[in-house]
């Protein structure tokens, strides 16, 4: 069965919330100081810059991936890359999975591999997506459950 996922980078969400604070100061700094006297275009201009930050997440934080598992292995393919970021697919056999865990981060979900070879692979996942990641969760966990009891 194949689960779609949707993941988050880290490093562009910091840097597109750091982006919209700046330029919020920048547009505080042009406007309020003169006043801007109308309030609907003051509410106008907030919604227009919600929408517009909602619409940049989507373009260069989100990520979209196709998880599917077999007896054999893991395969996570990007459906939709991170903006700015060169990302392989994922191909692991379950043998050289050493632990999966899932935390809880202020802002994300965390879905971590431990590999035999010691390497870590973390993925981000919003807590507000519509996708089959607690299914997914459902499937590896017992799936690694039946191949740590061969």
């Amino acid at each position: 069965m194949t689960y779609k996922v949707k993941l988050v980078s880290q490093t562009n969400a910091i840097v597109l919330l750091f982006t919209l604070l700046i330029s919020f100061l920048i547009e505080a700094a042009i406007f309020f100081p003169h006043g801007l006297h109308n309030q609907t275009l003051s509410i106008l201009l907030t919604l227009l810059e919600f929408a517009l930050g909602i619409f940049l997440w989507q373009v260069f934080v989100t990520g979209r991936t196709e998880w599917t598992a077999d007896n054999n292995r893991i395969t996570v393919s990007w459906t939709k890359k991170f903006a700015f970021a060169d990302i392989e697919d994922y191909i692991f056999d379950w043998m050289e999975v050493e632990r999966i865990w899932k935390g809880l981060d202020p802002n994300y979900y965390i879905l971590k591999f431990k590999l035999t070879s010691g390497r870590t692979i973390t993925f981000y996942h919003a807590p507000f997506a519509t996708d089959d990641f607690s299914d997914l969760i459902k499937m590896l966990n017992q799936t690694f459950d039946e191949k740590k009891k061969v």
